[in-house]
């Protein structure tokens, strides 16, 4: 809302107010002042300020509403130059309207003037538009505009002698109905729907009920008889016409926020008043209807409570409470009325104006805190009476998440709606294109990659902790997943000296394996029949299940190549999604004290390579548990360093090199004794295995 500062300090009562000052006093009550524009109207400098308010404050609309808060911040009298309009106009044969006649309009004045004369606007009107960045363009529908400025009430001012006439006027509010009709409305062509609330003056559409009138009916330097018209319409009814018309009008803003019943009827004996001094004519008749005022809001406000919530003031260096006095005067400035007071509790009386966002003692404090100003309270942060233990299951989240970041991964989140199709869907979604919840991790980390690439960046080595929600046995359930894809830019080379390469199987294998080492996990990998969504994006042959206390917890896979090269990727990409809530579980998991310190030998290590031919789809893990039987007490270690495919080997078998560690804690081992445990080991393999020796 754009304001002329000349204008307010006449209504307020604020001539040597400081310009600086009073930007700074509207901002912090609530007022943010976003423009300040110097101009000249009539060889008078002048500043036009764009002020902007919340929507609760409909009542400031208006320089009347403005100048009151402005009164009340700067503490002025209250608006000296406002004289109310004179009620000697609202006495010609007045016409009281049935409540069937107006649908969702409880307030209404209209009159009919004869004999007008439609001269140019005065220098004052002029001036008074112009600082208020409005351009006149005749006489009414300056005063229109002048008064909507003024009290915030829009005025319709139209020409009756292009209404039909009747030995009655007939005077209607109601939904549009029949057929689809058009009328102007802004100099547009506007067509209305059924569900459109309009007013009609005998028959004749006159205007959409809050937004405006019909351009066809504007007046023009023939017009000898006006139809005026003030109105306060329901609220809900005009914004649900703007949304449907795509329309918004200084009219329809203020009827969409609620007016002020005493603005409306001085708003409309004003304009009355301005019409007849200043266009002549005489009043042929009025009509209205009045909704009688609810009755009083009185609040009882208790001054321990306004100590209690805004705390103490620190005032010429002494550090206090607001006095009784201090809270009485702000209250009056409000325009509070004080209906009974005492050392405890004040009875206040809510005007009607404020109505609609002052309901409770806590409003009435936190009018009391903007216009004494909220820097002015001291600021303390609380004491903490209790702390709040993490639960073990934030912990284990929060240490996952540490872990990952430390590993190289960048971590992403995601909506928990998604757009493909879901098992979980929502009966009445915000957006339709997101109306399922996600079952799976992945799609989301696969997104944002392939926006990535897009983008002309590589892909990211990620991952995301989240909720995913599914429906075995048609039953929600709703679990905590953890989801990573990798193959974009972790930096994987032998040496320095050489390029990085693309991540494998195996050193993506490694690096889950590295996250369950620090988790305190054992985790088995396994060759498992995968029935859910997410086999459609892993590889044949290029997939495990995870496997945690013989409960399965997940799956890892490469990206499968017909979502690769459709996808557009062009390196090789792994993905994993595992069941957080499994794998909190602490049963079976390392013993703490042991995983954390072990004891170590102070002698040296003697090494032994074996070769076994095995069959190919032997999985390594199996192999070692088959060997684990066989174990020796100075048996330290035993790793995989090679494997070999050749004809030459047989026909679906392959090479499996192991490295075996050995070490005493009690003593030097010589090469004899290894050579010897190592014989005793090779024949069990192959009398017990029956698997072969490559020599």
């Amino acid at each position: 809302m754009k304001v002329s500062l000349n204008w307010l300090k006449e209504l307020a009562n604020i001539e040597t107010i400081d310009l600086d000052n009073l930007n700074n006093q509207l901002t912090q009550a609530g007022f943010e002042v976003e423009t300040i524009e110097s101009i000249i109207v009539d060889g008078q400098a002048d500043h036009l300020l764009d002020i902007s308010s919340t929507a609760n404050r409909s009542d400031v609309l208006s320089m009347i509403g403005l100048s009151r808060e402005i009164s009340a911040l700067t503490g002025s009298s209250m608006l000296q130059a406002i004289k109310k309009p004179s009620n000697k106009y609202s006495s010609r044969k007045q016409n009281i309207l049935a409540d069937h006649s107006l649908v969702h309009c409880n307030n209404y004045f209209s009159a009919v003037v004869d004999i007008i004369r439609i001269t140019e606007s005065p220098n004052w009107l002029k001036n008074r538009l112009h600082s208020s960045g409005f351009i006149n363009k005749n006489l009414l529908v300056d005063i229109s505009n002048y008064i909507m400025l003024k009290w915030g009430q829009p005025i319709n001012i139209i020409d009756f002698d292009k209404i039909n006439h009747k030995d009655t006027t007939i005077i209607q509010s109601n939904f549009h109905t029949g057929k689809d009709t058009n009328i102007k409305l802004g100099n547009e062509s506007i067509e209305l729907s059924k569900n459109i609330l309009v007013t009609k003056v005998n028959e004749n559409i006159t205007s959409v009920a809050g937004i405006g009138a019909n351009n066809n009916f504007d007046i023009d330097l023939n017009t000898t008889s006006l139809f005026i018209e003030s109105a306060i319409f329901k609220q809900s009814i005009v914004r649900q016409s703007s949304r449907v018309l795509n329309i918004r009008t200084e009219s329809s803003i203020r009827q969409e926020r609620g007016l002020n019943t005493d603005n409306w009827k001085n708003a409309y004996l004003e304009a009355l008043s301005l019409i007849i001094d200043l266009a002549g004519g005489n009043i042929r008749e009025t009509f209205f209807t009045d909704k009688k005022l609810r009755s009083v809001l009185n609040i009882d406000l208790s001054i321990k409570k306004v100590h209690d919530i805004l705390g103490p003031i620190s005032h010429n260096g002494q550090i206090r409470f607001l006095y009784f006095e201090e809270i009485q005067n702000i209250l009056h400035s409000l325009n509070f009325a004080i209906i009974h007071k005492n050392k405890e509790i004040i009875k206040v009386s809510v005007p009607h104006y404020r109505r609609q966002d002052v309901f409770r003692d806590v409003d009435i404090i936190e009018e009391i805190a903007r216009i004494y100003g909220y820097h002015k309270f001291k600021s303390s942060v609380p004491n903490i009476q209790f702390s709040k233990k993490l639960s073990q299951r934030r912990k284990f989240i929060d240490k996952s998440r540490n872990i990952l970041r430390n590993l190289g991964l960048t971590e992403l989140v995601h909506y928990s709606l998604v757009k493909s199709l879901g098992d979980t869907s929502l009966s009445n979604p915000l957006i339709q294109d997101y109306s399922n919840l996600r079952s799976s991790l992945l799609e989301g980390l696969i997104a944002s990659n392939l926006y990535n690439l897009k983008q002309s960046n590589q892909t990211v080595d990620s991952f995301e902790i989240g909720t995913v929600f599914n429906t075995p046995q048609n039953k929600i359930i709703e679990t905590t997943n953890l989801a990573m894809i990798l193959g974009g830019n972790l930096d994987i080379r032998h040496t320095w000296s050489q390029p990085a390469h693309s991540l494998n199987w195996y050193e993506a294998k490694g690096i889950i394996e590295n996250f369950f080492q620090k988790m305190n996990r054992q985790i088995e990998w396994t060759k498992q029949e995968i029935i859910d969504s997410r086999v459609n994006l892993m590889q044949k042959n290029r997939s495990a299940t995870l496997i945690y206390n013989d409960t399965a917890i997940g799956i890892f896979s490469e990206l499968n190549q017909v979502t690769h090269s459709k996808l557009g990727f062009t390196t090789k990409l792994f993905i994993l999604e595992i069941n957080l809530n499994i794998l909190e579980d602490s049963h079976n998991q390392f013993n703490y004290l042991n995983y954390q310190i072990q004891p170590y030998s102070k002698y040296p290590s003697i090494i032994r390579d074996l070769s076994l031919i095995v069959p190919q789809n032997m999985e390594f893990s199996y192999l070692l548990k088959l060997l684990g039987q066989f174990r020796d007490r100075d048996l330290e270690s035993i790793k995989l360093f090679d494997q070999y495919k050749n004809k030459s080997i047989g026909k679906q078998k392959k090479s499996i090199g192991l490295r075996f560690t050995y070490r005493s804690n009690q003593k030097t081992l010589t090469n004899s004794e290894i050579d010897h445990k190592q014989h005793d080991l090779q024949e069990k393999i192959m009398k017990h295995l029956n698997l072969e020796i490559r020599q």
